[in-house]
């Protein structure tokens, strides 16, 4: 009935326009009609055969629309399928205006045989419409084809206890079928979002599984009132065949898309723009498609849908169809082949050429090198993005390939590097502090490193190093101090060690620029340029010193400044010292600047941004002395700098270490080894060469020069040092030079009886050796200057080497070993309360004990400060000397400011200086096994043939003995002296221990005098 009524009331829907092609043969059958009416007689037939032909017209018109309305129909009742009506065509318009000119021909020449008009138009409408046939003919077809689609879909819908939409489809359009029946559409809806999902999908697989087939619903782009829909057979074809039908390839695809956007939360879009790029065999085997309407991109695609699921194993995209499904790097498509044998494939370059992504390379012309590349870049992101999980970073946006570069070195081992850009959101240090090597199978090397141009690094570029784990990678080496030589590869190995320590050690990776090797031969020495990022100093780096240099595998780790953010290190083996195993003797110089820049660091001499004291020279300072020239950072002044001069010889390796003047802030005389000769015999002929000079020979400069005692630089001269030491030496020293000068030379010693002098005791003016007849002699010596004092006057002489030459009395030197003893009084009072005549002796003896000292005393003080002028120079020894011992002398402020100190032997030097000098103490060596290398300087002690330098350090070891030029072991004592000269050492001398001057070399007690 509803079908009855439908025909009855839409019988002329379709309206009556002539402008479709359909409309001529329906005016041709009128005409037909008309002439067999009028061919009656009468006067009215051609009226009514014009109303027939009228009518006739309208109801062929009417019975064409019925045709073409399925919904006219009982099947297609609910089908809303109606085939359009077929318009003109303009490339058949030549074929109408000549079928239209030949029935005008015709109909002319058949109404002037028989006079007849009508069949003229009649002829004309058919010669219009014949050309058009065959396009009327492809539009049922093609009508009956969708009304087919339409129909299963109807039927499906039928089979739904619940269909998941709220309104029937409309038509469907666009039917294409493949060989297979497959089929693909498009269907009218009323919400495609209600279609195009995996719940409707799952409603639907029953009933067309009842079928035979598999169906899927895609959004087509942004339009929301029609679905793709996608039928193919639940058979999957052959593989080769599936390629070679473009209709069943995309209805295979778009319902196992479906599929893949259901387990990963993405809606299904259409395949659209599908076109060969290569063939095998003559068939289509290798195509590039487009999706339109998902919101699945190719990135995702990649990574989630395309995993590598094995062919035929249910996992990845079509892996059931055995098609493999790749996805460009460029985002837009995707490609579909047979398998990756790339190679077998006949490909169409100039198809392939505007679909190659410049992303990936810039080679448009080798269509099986893109595809290669496309395999490898996947390849590549996958394992990254695993390995970088961990970290919460995405893998590179983009691998340049064009950049890829596989380097070798001549001992076989290669690495392989590649240029990538990251994501806005991060940055080079982000993917630094990853560690890849476990992702890709345990590789030595899988490190990324800031994409360099020039020396400037790229922001969002990174390079990439891989050295794959094979068997050729064995023998790569693993540290800097085994790598060694300048190739490429291993340029770029070192660069990797160092930035991947860094990245270990360090907050923030820094920059690490192109290394460079400075060694030959085993001689591994790379310098590599450093910029420091995310704040990070000096100080940083100096926290993880240690960290970095195991990280490295370097035995030596310097860094070189340029500035607060800028360094430059040196890192590798242990440094040779040989020019010869480096490539410019300017580098091994620079090295041993900043090794000395290390040394101070390591002692912790830094400034407030922790960058540590810079050499800005090293020098020849004679002798096995170095000298250095230092520059000192903001933050850390000179004082600072000699605070931390005892750990900086520790640190450095140096056995010895001075200041003396320079122009640079700080210069030092350095030593790795015992500036000072094992033994120097004393030269007599030298020390008596110039009598009328007022220097005295007696010892041996740091430089290997010979020191001088000048009286004019140092008035007196105080000795302090350990029993064995060797400070008697340096006084038996002094003492027989002060003869051979011709001067006076008196000795007193209350505790040795003045052993040490008994070879020159017949040349010596006075000799004392006890208590009182000390007091004596300095008495005597007290009044000698007192008499002297009126000479001057008497003569108008300042002192005493202005007095007349025949007048002159010889200058004096006085010699008091032991003098504390002289000074020290009895401690306590004794008390006798029982009257025993023997205490009451030991109170008489130390009362007239303390007379004596407190004579001595004042006799000592009186000469130190009153009788400098008059020649008489006082030479005072003693174990140890504190700052507290002088003051019991009268005067005792004036009396130390008149006296220069000398520190011999080994020991605590702290004891042995002032309380103003304190800072200066302290012995060489942590142990305190070594020899002092400190001495008061209240005077000037000066160097012969140098100018003294202030602040000089003066340190005697001598072996004891009874040396001088008129006894029988001439010769035989000498002292050694560490002076104010400058002198040279080994840079890289290793440092030895220095043994105290109470024990030899071998450990055993050295033998004083007469015991030899």
């Amino acid at each position: 009935m509803e079908a009855s009524w439908r025909r009855a009331s839409r019988w002329l829907d379709g309206g009556l326009s002539p402008l479709y092609a359909d409309a001529m043969p329906a005016m041709a059958i009128a005409c037909l009609d008309y002439g067999w009416i009028s061919s009656a007689s009468g006067t009215w037939r051609p009226i009514m055969a014009g109303a027939d032909m009228l009518a006739c017209w309208l109801a062929v018109m009417g019975v064409g629309q019925q045709r073409r309305d399925m919904t006219c129909t009982v099947r297609g009742l609910d089908s809303n399928m109606r085939r359009m009506r077929v318009r003109w065509a303009r490339k058949r318009l030549p074929w109408i205006l000549t079928g239209l000119g030949a029935g005008l021909v015709l109909g002319v020449l058949q109404s002037a045989w028989t006079g007849v008009w009508w069949p003229m138009p009649m002829l004309m409408c058919l010669g219009a419409a014949a050309p058009m046939w065959p396009a009327w003919r492809a539009n049922r077809k093609r009508f009956h084809t969708d009304y087919e689609s339409r129909l299963m879909v109807g039927r499906w819908i039928a089979g739904l206890n619940k269909p998941p939409f709220d309104a029937l489809p409309g038509g469907a359009h666009d039917t294409r079928v493949g060989a297979d029946g497959s089929r693909v559409f498009q269907l009218d809806v009323s919400n495609a979002v209600q279609w195009a999902n995996d719940s409707t999908m799952k409603t639907f697989t029953p009933v067309t599984q009842a079928d035979g087939m598999l169906a899927g619903f895609a959004f087509m782009g942004r339009d929301r009132t029609r679905v793709t829909v996608a039928v193919c057979p639940a058979d999957a074809p052959d593989p080769a065949d599936l390629l070679a039908d473009r209709t069943m390839l995309e209805a295979r695809l778009m319902v196992d898309e479906t599929r893949m956007g259901a387990m990963y939360g993405a809606f299904p879009g259409r395949v659209t723009d599908v076109r060969i790029v290569a063939s095998r065999d003559g068939r289509p085997a290798v195509r590039s498609f487009r999706i339109d309407g998902s919101n699945a991109d190719w990135d995702m695609i990649s990574r989630d849908w395309l995993k590598g699921a094995a062919p035929g194993a249910f996992g990845d995209w079509m892996n059931t169809e055995n098609i493999l499904v790749t996805a460009d790097p460029g985002g837009g498509h995707g490609w579909v082949s047979v398998d990756a044998d790339w190679d077998s494939y006949e490909w169409d370059v100039e198809t392939m050429r505007p679909l190659m992504s410049d992303t990936l390379t810039r080679r448009h012309d080798d269509p099986v090198r893109y595809m290669r590349l496309i395999g490898e870049d996947k390849r590549l992101k996958s394992i990254m993005s695993g390995g970088l999980e961990p970290v919460k970073l995405p893998a590179p946006e983009t691998i340049f390939h064009d950049n890829t570069e596989i380097i070798a070195d001549p001992a076989g081992w290669r690495i392989t590097s590649y240029a990538m850009a990251i994501g806005r959101a991060y940055t080079a240090a982000d993917y630094m502090r990853s560690n890849l090597r476990g992702a890709f199978s345990e590789s030595p090397i899988a490190d990324f490193l800031p994409w360099l141009e020039g020396d400037r690094p790229r922001s969002r570029l990174l390079q990439f190093v891989h050295a794959p784990n094979t068997d050729d990678n064995r023998g790569m080496p693993d540290t800097l101090r085994a790598l060694t030589g300048d190739s490429r590869a291993r340029s770029l190995l070192a660069r990797v060690i160092v930035s991947h320590a860094c990245a270990l050690a360090l907050k923030t990776p820094p920059t690490v620029g192109a290394a460079s090797q400075l060694g030959v031969g085993a001689n591994s020495a790379w310098r590599i340029p450093i910029r420091l990022e995310g704040g990070l100093t000096a100080s940083d780096l100096r926290r993880v010193q240690e960290r970095l240099k195991s990280a490295m595998g370097a035995d030596e780790t310097l860094w070189e400044w340029r500035d607060q953010g800028h360094a430059i290190l040196w890192a590798g083996g242990v440094p040779s010292m040989d020019a010869r195993d480096w490539r410019s003797r300017r580098d091994m110089d620079r090295m041993i600047r900043l090794r000395l820049d290390e040394a101070w660091a390591a002692s912790k001499a830094t400034g407030a941004d922790g960058r540590p004291v810079t050499t800005l020279r090293v020098e020849d300072g004679g002798g096995r002395l170095v000298k250095a020239s230092f520059a000192l950072p903001a933050g850390l002044g000179v004082e600072g700098a000699m605070g931390r001069l005892d750990a900086f010889r520790a640190t450095g390796g140096f056995m010895y270490a001075r200041r003396v003047r320079g122009d640079a802030p700080l210069t030092l005389l350095l030593s790795r080894m015992d500036p000072l000769p094992e033994r120097v015999m004393a030269d007599w002929r030298l020390m008596g060469a110039d009598p009328d000079s007022t220097g005295l020979p007696f010892a041996v400069g740091d430089d290997g020069r010979t020191v001088l005692f000048d009286p004019h630089d140092t008035a007196h001269l105080l000795i302090t040092g350990q029993t064995m030491s060797g400070k008697t030496s340096a006084a038996v020293t002094l003492v027989n030079a002060a003869l051979l000068h011709g001067w006076q030379a008196f000795v007193g010693d209350p505790v040795k009886s003045g052993n040490d002098f008994a070879p020159v005791k017949g040349k010596l003016s006075g000799f004392a050796t006890g208590l009182d007849e000390c007091a004596a002699m300095l008495d005597w010596i007290d009044r000698e200057g007192r008499r002297r004092l009126a000479l001057q006057k008497e003569h108008g002489a300042e002192n005493i080497d202005m007095l007349p030459a025949g007048i002159r009395p010889p200058r004096i030197i006085v010699f008091l070993d032991e003098f504390v003893s002289l000074l020290e009084l009895s401690k306590g009072v004794k008390r006798n309360p029982t009257g025993d005549p023997d205490v009451d002796n030991m109170i008489m003896m130390d009362a007239w004990r303390d007379r004596l000292k407190r004579r001595i005393g004042a006799s000592v003080s009186h000469i130190l400060t009153q009788h400098r002028s008059q020649g008489i120079t006082m030479i005072l020894g003693s174990q140890m000397m504190k700052a507290e011992s002088m003051d019991a002398l009268p005067d005792a402020g004036l009396a130390k400011s008149q006296m220069g100190r000398l520190f011999v032997g080994a020991g605590d030097v702290r004891g042995n200086v002032s309380a103003r000098n304190e800072r200066e103490g302290g012995p060489a060596d942590p142990s305190g096994h070594g020899f002092g290398r400190h001495a008061e300087r209240q005077g000037r002690v000066r160097a012969h043939g140098a100018r003294p330098a202030d602040g000089a350090m003066l340190v005697v070891r001598s072996e004891r003995g009874r040396a001088g030029p008129h006894g029988g072991r001439a010769g035989r004592d000498a002292g050694r002296l560490v002076g104010s000269a400058a002198g040279q050492t080994e840079a890289g001398g290793r440092r030895r221990p220095i043994v105290g001057r109470g024990r030899g070399y071998d450990g055993e007690r050295r033998r004083g005098p007469g015991r030899r």
